[in-house]
């Protein structure tokens, strides 16, 4: 009688100790994943720092200064983008903000305002416009989003969300408008 209450008493023990490390285990796991949303966090507040950065002082440098910058600016949003990846490849929440991201980082490339800094013939002013409507909207995504009330939304609430969130984006970009139109 003794040896069964003996093992009944291990056994017990050793469900509640599976348990306990069952639960630290996704305690960890989730502790993880909210360490890489700050890091995607970071990604958008670096592009939105860097596109500060280069407003403030874009009379000053070189146009190989202003292209660094743009790359910088571009390639923080690209690092979010691809942790977004990572973290959740098959969750369609997530492949959404990562398509919003995407469009964002393609601030540098040839129909944007990488080009408009290369061509003698538009102004500063204008350029300066649109870096300034750039950091509106960087500056609101960096406010709004917040990963943890990302995770535990559902896709309609998310839907939800993300309608409110686009409406209040100003940057004119075609890609941007396309994707504004999925929603």
């Amino acid at each position: 009688m003794k040896r069964k209450k003996l093992i009944m008493v291990g056994f017990l023990l050793s469900i509640i100790l599976n348990l306990y490390l069952l639960q630290q285990l996704n305690n960890s796991k989730e502790e993880s994943r909210l360490a890489q949303f700050k890091k995607i966090q970071n990604g958008v507040s670096y592009s939105y720092n860097f596109g500060e950065i280069l407003q403030s002082k874009y009379n000053e440098i070189s146009l190989k200064e202003k292209a660094e910058y743009l790359t910088a600016m571009s390639w923080s949003l690209q690092l979010s983008n691809h942790l977004l990846e990572i973290i959740e490849p098959k969750d369609e929440r997530y492949r959404e903000l990562a398509k919003l991201f995407d469009i964002y980082s393609h601030i540098s490339s040839s129909n944007d305002l990488g080009a408009l800094i290369s061509k003698n013939d538009v102004s500063d002013e204008e350029v300066l416009e649109l870096l300034n409507i750039w950091l509106s909207d960087m500056k609101y995504l960096d406010e709004k989003l917040d990963y943890v009330q990302l995770a535990n939304m559902n896709y309609t609430q998310l839907e939800g969300f993300w309608k409110t969130l686009l409406h209040n984006l100003d940057y004119d970009d075609e890609a941007l408008n396309k994707y504004k139109q999925t929603f």
